[in-house]
């Protein structure tokens, strides 16, 4: 059904497409970048609202743009990451469209930004290799990690009416005890799908991601493929972010005055057999995700952003597949689902970004999924208040150090948030909770949990950076056939007590986690790094206990760094 609705939708566009391009990788430079220069002169632009990722290339080459005019590059390392950008971004940024002063063999690397580049007056087409090789030793528990990864990157657009981009990319990984423990419980490894076991500890999972984009008039433009979607200003998402792996999904955007109104339709994958202890069922059941998010900029350094979702199971393979009342642009999800008979799960959210003074950033955001005034009123800790919160700083330019940057943010959610109850006729089907493939598709840590973020990013020189991320989490972990909130898969209606619950109840579990790395850029987007992690976990129940320490060395090109903050 999902399938028919999206062919419908694709082939009914059938009026004069205009400009498109594809979008900037997720944790890309050029992404990074934008953000910086955002809160570093210190307003909004209309043309891209930067709480929407990734960034269509031509409206970032619109910012850049911009952001060139604003505030022209006085030191070397400003000069040096501007240029970067533009060249990250060709051909939709600037008239060069090959800026390499040394081709290789005539034909390659004529922009120093891709290996091979086509330009016609109706076609463009960009060809990149990515790498990323590391090998770690951890002296605590005397084991050896390793990353090996390759990968092929094609995007352009035809007639510059069509955009498109495919991504693949093969990858073997010897992984931290934690990262393996993640893959037993779940049957996934955070952003990836289906992985294989390889040689003794290791990991093999292949990855491929695509999408086309066009736009059937001006102002609206379409997304159809497989990837992933970040809602916000900060580290961490508490309403959509990329720490679940990619699925397939339509998206539209709406660009006017000063909105940008996105529609995402998305066919997501629920490994049941994991959660419940069933045993595996193939094909993998489906389910589906409906979403609204309306950024608005009130004023040059004010934006604010309203969000409602809904996800809802294919009941379990009756043929109900992606339900036509969700396709419905701008109502309000809850009033469809109270005509469904309250079958599914909802949740409503709210983004904050506040730019008072250049180089100064205050964001936030806030979710909920069910709200009873009452028992909050009378703070009775109520299992149905399920609701979560962030708090965020972002300074750039550290006591006027031109190249130090700090941001800081707290993230909240209250047990019990993003699930939902089991659907179907079946005590083997899991709840309906806010995920895809076993991986959540908001916070790593799911719900009942409080945590800091504080990062720190340095430039001393143009092509040396150094970051530091410190996590500190306290969460609520379940024993054996507990439900304290925590663990999102499990159905809210089997919760521990109705009253009193509070963050981080049950088993009582701390987390502390501190990555450094310093990455020397060789050329463009192509770093030699120093890798220094570590992870300490302390559980009530010591045999949970686990420590990671490790020291390791990587080159990476044209690949980010895998997630490891979980």
């Amino acid at each position: 059904m999902f399938r028919n609705v999206i062919l419908f939708l694709l082939l009914s566009a059938t009026i004069p497409i205009l400009a498109q391009a594809p979008y900037t990788e997720l944790n890309s430079p050029l992404q990074q970048y934008i953000l910086r220069t955002e809160t570093t002169n210190g307003r909004f632009s209309n043309s891209l609202h930067t709480g929407l990722r990734p960034y269509d290339r031509a409206s970032a080459a619109c910012w850049l743009a911009e952001a060139d005019s604003l505030s022209p590059a006085d030191t070397p390392v400003e000069s040096f990451n501007r240029r970067q950008a533009f060249s990250g971004n060709i051909p939709w940024s600037g008239d060069t469209l090959y800026d390499s002063r040394k081709p290789l063999f005539r034909h390659f690397y004529r922009s120093r930004a891709n290996l091979y580049q086509v330009h016609t007056p109706g076609f463009d087409l960009l060809l990149n290799p990515g790498i990323h090789l590391l090998v770690a030793s951890d002296p605590v528990n005397n084991a050896t990690y390793s990353i090996n990864s390759r990968a092929v990157e094609l995007s352009g657009s035809i007639g510059r009416k069509l955009g498109f981009y495919s991504f693949i990319s093969e990858n073997q990984i010897f992984a931290a005890a934690h990262e393996l423990e993640y893959r037993r419980i779940w049957g996934s490894y955070p952003g990836a799908h289906l992985t294989k076991s390889f040689k003794e500890g290791g990991m093999d999972f292949f990855q491929a991601r695509g999408y086309i984009t066009f736009t059937p008039i001006t102002g609206i433009s379409m997304q159809f493929g497989q990837d992933r979607n970040f809602i916000g200003h900060g580290i961490r998402s508490l309403l959509l972010s990329d720490f679940a792996t990619d699925y397939p999904f339509l998206k539209i955007n709406t660009k006017v005055w000063k909105l940008h109104y996105m529609n995402l339709f998305a066919r997501l994958t629920d490994r049941y057999g994991y959660v419940t202890g069933s045993g595996s069922t193939r094909p993998y059941p489906a389910k589906f995700l409906a979403l609204h998010y309306l950024s608005l900029n009130l004023l040059p350094n004010l934006n604010a952003g309203l969000f409602e979702s809904v996800t809802f199971h294919d009941n379990n393979g009756d043929g109900r597949g992606f339900d036509f009342s969700y396709l419905n642009p701008i109502i309000f999800y809850r009033s469809v689902e109270h005509q469904l008979g309250d079958p599914d799960k909802m949740m409503v959210g709210a983004t904050l970004a506040w730019l008072p003074v250049k180089n100064f950033k205050l964001y936030g955001q806030f979710m909920l999924n069910e709200f009873r005034l009452n028992d909050l009123m009378a703070g009775n800790g109520h299992h149905g208040n399920k609701f979560g919160y962030q708090a965020g700083a972002d300074y750039t330019q550290v006591f006027g150090l031109k190249q130090l940057d700090l941001k800081l943010e707290y993230n909240r959610v209250r047990p019990y948030a993003y699930t939902h109850y089991a659907v179907g006729s079946h005590d083997t089907y899991p709840a309906n909770s806010y995920s895809h493939y076993n991986q959540p598709l908001a916070h790593p840590l799911g719900a009942n949990f409080s945590e800091l973020l504080i990062q720190l990013n340095a430039q001393p020189w143009p092509r040396v950076t150094a970051s530091a991320l410190l996590t500190y989490a306290r969460y609520g972990a379940d024993s054996t056939g507990s439900n304290w909130g925590g663990n999102i898969f499990l159905d809210y209606r089997h919760y521990e007590r109705e009253l009193g619950n509070t963050v981080g109840q049950g088993v009582a579990t701390r987390l502390l986690m501190l990555q450094a790395l310093v990455s020397v850029q060789v050329r463009y987007n192509f770093f030699v790094e120093l890798d220094l992690r570590f992870r300490d976990l302390n559980s009530a129940i010591a045999q949970r206990n686990s420590q990671t320490s490790f020291i390791g060395a990587s080159l990476r090109y044209n690949l980010n760094p895998r997630p490891w903050s979980f």
